[in-house]
């Protein structure tokens, strides 16, 4: 696992300067702590940090093609770059190393730009090619790896994160408002734009080239024209089974130790199961849990998968004022807020796991693939209440939303009755509706934001073609939620620790399989994930297979009632905090005092504007 970085000046009569390179990298040592090296080209230059994990005194970057006109640095795995170096070796290609990152090089000096139809991995790729003066950056299909570029005039700064760009780019970052009513709607800014005004993500199965001034970027892989397939349950299994245990397999080959993270919950567990079949040794398994909250800990559930498959079981608990003091080094590393407490713990983890391994495979992915939310299950529930409230009189709709006040759970059901799906589902995550921001937003330019936000998530939902309500609402979280919010958690948490993440369930053959599968595989009644509990049943504790979702909990509703409230109510309600316009500072004291008193959970909210604000002191004050 790696950090990539580079500057294009698209003045070729401007060289890069190397130092400029060198400052971008040392912003992100801690993906790469174990070597370092800088490319420049005229006016290109490329930067790269790196951490060993295949081939450790050979895959040296940047990476440079015989002649030395082609030049790449490289962040992630090619997990079938055995295969795909076979393939090239009949073609007439020698190898010095027995890294991927030359089977990368190799495979655009045969195939160009449709080189990354080979890839099956994770990756952010950038790839100079000084015959065309061409630069061509790539993104993996799921988003696994970021990639952020600025683009002006001038040049194209790119980076596996935003503070190297932030680095170079000579002006005090900007917040972009427009996407402040994503971030409070869903957690997350979800799509091309961040919260640094002219910083961009380039999107999940996309690749950006840069040849003669002119900049293209496309798509090159999707979900959307997938069909259906004709395949019985049984066959589904099987079929599902092998694709699991080949993909789990590929994410086990490394050179350095490896081991799994151990929620105790269906999907984690049946990577460990899977690990546990295909290991000669005891796997390294790492959980969290809470000693003051014992109801919000995984641990028993952990231990218990644990002892079924003899795992070196590690644990760590998280205590509330080591996750205050966390929320900076949060911010520090995911770079943009979002509403992911969790992630606290992670990071915590990952410094536990570091210890003892550099490798470490986890189980994201399952829910988004097969439907395992309890958003999925609730919605046809809601779909039968919008076909009787869609007759209800605007007028009537906005008394009852009047009535309903800062009761938040009922007056988001009230929204989403009114909303057919297709303008109502804005991913697993969508939390904060139109009248509970008409409470929540002092700024009007915020308010009028929620058309954007609703646009964006109407176009994504109508984009899959093929098929049913819950095709379309997975096909969301997987092109949203996922990349955006899950994954940006996963990748800078372990990677802040210097510990690289696979993720097995998110192959992108896994991927396509569950998404051409009927609905009832996946979703059969009120049982998501069914396929995956069903192939379980063959390897897991009963227990755990149908047990309670948790989601990897932080007892956060608990701390923000009491030893984290005073601090927490000091910041928001802090005079700078109120100043910047955004909230009425009327409902922060309102759900504040509600939480406090137990009347409703506002947790996620008030986790969401603390984060919020600690992120503008940081980065925009």
């Amino acid at each position: 696992m790696c950090g990539i970085s580079g500057i294009l000046n698209r003045n070729t009569d401007i060289p890069v300067g190397e130092e400029l390179i060198s400052r971008m990298n040392a912003q992100m040592v801690h993906r790469g702590p174990d070597a370092g090296g800088v490319y420049v080209e005229n006016n290109v230059g490329l930067g790269h940090r790196r951490l060993k994990i295949i081939d450790l005194e050979g895959g040296v970057q940047p990476m440079f093609s015989d002649d030395r006109n082609v030049t790449v640095v490289f962040n992630g795995e090619v997990y079938n770059f055995k295969e795909l170096r076979v393939v090239l070796e009949g073609k007439g290609y020698q190898f010095r190393t027995s890294s991927d990152t030359e089977v990368i090089l190799n495979a655009y000096l045969e195939y160009g730009e449709q080189c990354t139809e080979h890839f099956r991995g994770m990756f952010g790729i950038a790839i100079y090619d000084k015959r065309q003066n061409k630069l061509l950056i790539i993104r993996d299909r799921l988003g696994i790896k970021p990639v952020y570029y600025y683009l002006d005039e001038q040049r194209l700064l790119f980076s596996s994160e935003i503070k190297p760009i932030l680095e170079v780019l000579g002006s005090k970052p900007e917040v972009y408002t427009a996407a402040l009513d994503f971030y409070m709607s869903v957690g997350y800014v979800p799509g091309e734009k961040t919260l640094f005004d002219g910083i961009y993500k380039l999107l999940p199965g996309h690749q950006m080239v840069v040849q003669n001034n002119a900049v293209d970027i496309k798509c090159y892989w999707d979900l959307e024209d997938t069909e259906t397939r004709n395949v019985s349950f049984e066959q589904a299994l099987d079929e599902f089974d092998e694709i699991v245990k080949e993909s789990t397999q590929l994410r086990m080959v490394s050179d350095v130790p490896l081991g799994a993270f151990l929620s105790g919950g269906l999907d984690s567990s049946g990577i460990v199961s899977m690990m546990s079949e295909m290991s000669d040794t005891p796997v390294n398994t790492f959980s969290v849990g809470y000693k003051d909250d014992p109801e919000s800990s995984e641990l028993g559930y952990a231990k218990i998968v644990a002892e079924h498959f003899k795992t070196q079981h590690h644990e760590y608990f998280l205590e509330p004022l080591d996750f205050f003091n966390s929320l900076d080094i949060l911010l520090q590393y995911t770079e943009e807020p979002i509403i992911e407490s969790a992630a606290v713990a992670l990071y915590q983890l990952s410094k536990l796991a570091k210890e003892h391994v550099t490798v470490i495979l986890s189980g994201e992915g399952g829910d988004e693939i097969l439907a395992g939310y309890p958003l999925h299950k609730i919605t046809p529930m809601v779909n039968k209440l919008h076909s009787v409230a869609r007759f209800i009189p605007g007028v009537i709709k906005d008394k009852v939303a009047q009535r309903l006040g800062y009761n938040e759970k009922r007056l988001k059901y009230w929204d989403w009755a009114g909303l057919s799906v297709d303008d109502r589902y804005q991913s697993i995550s969508n939390d904060v509706t139109l009248n509970i921001k008409k409470n929540m937003y002092q700024s009007e330019k915020l308010l009028d934001s929620h058309t954007e936000t609703c646009h964006f998530y109407k176009q994504l939902f109508e984009k899959m073609s093929q098929g049913t309500s819950l095709r379309k609402m997975t096909y969301s979280d997987i092109k949203s939620w996922l990349p955006d919010d899950l994954l940006v958690k996963a990748d800078k948490m372990t990677m802040a620790a210097s510990l690289e993440l696979r993720v097995p369930l998110l192959d992108h053959k896994l991927v396509e399989y569950a998404t051409s599968l009927p609905d009832e595989y996946r979703l059969n009644g009120k049982q998501g994930k069914y396929l995956f509990k069903k192939l379980m049943e063959r390897k897991l504790p009963h227990e755990i297979i149908y047990r309670k979702k948790k989601g990897f909990p932080v007892p956060i509703a608990n701390w923000f009632r009491t030893v984290l409230y005073d601090k927490t109510r000091e910041i928001l309600l802090d005079p700078v905090t109120v100043s910047r316009g955004y909230f009425k500072k009327d409902y922060v004291e309102q759900i504040l005092t509600r939480h406090k008193q137990g009347v409703e959970d506002h947790s996620r909210r008030i986790f969401a504007l603390l984060n919020l604000e600690l992120w503008h002191r940081k980065y925009i004050d």
